[in-house]
């Protein structure tokens, strides 16, 4: 009966037009969000016994480790219901072949992976300049009720990036290294970018609406700049690829650094200065933004060479 179902429903939306498909997303995209959360919740309940069906104040604690490790958990059906099971069932609906069409077929080479790793390195000085240059910019006045929502997401932030062992390294970079990275890069470039581009034609604006759209959607002003360029590069490199395995990696390659990183910080196998590579130095800037541009031009047209 299932699986009739599953079948009958694929290509329901295959002749809609794509501002009807655009308008049909989010939808998707709220159904996932809200099914997961439940499921979410109800997880929760039943291994920490914490509820998340009460009310914001007594539920946010950054000091309840108990509480950190839901939230995480919660973090977890979350993006699964935001990010990796939308795109799977818009593309289903669509009747669009989920591997064929985000060219996930496409092999990546070790000269790939290579240039990849070495992208993922370079981004991390030029995101902290422009992260240092987005903290200069003052808050709109219309936008002043992102206040809270900044300071508790970046409060929650800091408490899950507290590791006091490698399992807790290994379990952040499951979320915010594979999760993350697989599920924004299927929504973000995977879905939306293929279907502004198939619309208006125009690789680059599909690029940078995309862009924008993934650096506004965090909801975190402050870092809305080093989001909008670094998801526009990301942008190009599945463009140029031809793959969107090349993107993921990167994203993967991006977050999990920081990851270790902040865990060799934490450990003082690092100075706290890490942190802060790249904001100091504007030659460290030019020569990161030169080796992506070039690693850009130069190899990722060749991911799938051997």
């Amino acid at each position: 009966m299932e699986l009739s179902i599953i079948e009958k429903s694929r290509g329901i939306w295959s002749g809609k037009s794509y501002s009807a498909l655009l308008y049909y997303l989010p939808i998707v995209i709220l159904g996932g969000l809200v099914i997961s959360h439940i499921l979410g919740a109800f997880f929760c309940q039943l291994l920490f016994d914490i509820s998340f069906f009460s009310s914001t104040k007594e539920v946010f604690d950054p000091e309840n480790k108990k509480l950190i490790d839901a939230m995480k958990t919660m973090q977890f059906f979350n993006a699964l219901g935001t990010f990796v099971v939308p795109p799977i069932l818009f593309l289903h609906l669509r009747g669009l072949k989920f591997s064929a069409y985000l060219k996930l077929q496409n092999p990546i080479s070790l000269k790939g992976l290579f240039s990849v790793l070495i992208m993922a390195f370079a981004m991390i000085p030029l995101a902290n300049f422009l992260g240092f240059l987005n903290e200069s910019l003052s808050l709109p006045e219309f936008l002043n009720f992102l206040k809270v929502i900044e300071e508790q997401t970046l409060q929650l932030t800091e408490q899950f990036l507290i590791m006091d062992t490698y399992t807790d390294l290994l379990l952040m970079i499951l979320l915010m290294g594979v999760v993350a990275a697989v599920g924004e890069e299927l929504l973000f470039r995977g879905v939306l970018q293929n279907l502004f581009q198939e619309w208006w034609g125009s690789k680059h604006v599909a690029i940078w609406v995309t862009a924008f759209l993934f650096s506004v959607i965090h909801l975190q002003y402050h870092a809305v700049l080093p989001r909008f360029i670094l998801g526009a590069l990301i942008g190009y490199v599945y463009v140029n690829s031809g793959n969107l395995r090349s993107s993921i990696l990167l994203h993967f390659f991006y977050n999990t650094t920081l990851l270790i990183i902040t865990f060799m910080i934490q450990h003082d196998g690092l100075d706290a200065s890490w942190e802060m590579i790249g904001v100091e130095s504007i030659l460290l800037v030019l020569l990161a933004t030169f080796v992506l541009v070039g690693v850009l031009l130069k190899f990722t047209p060749k991911f799938g060479n051997s």
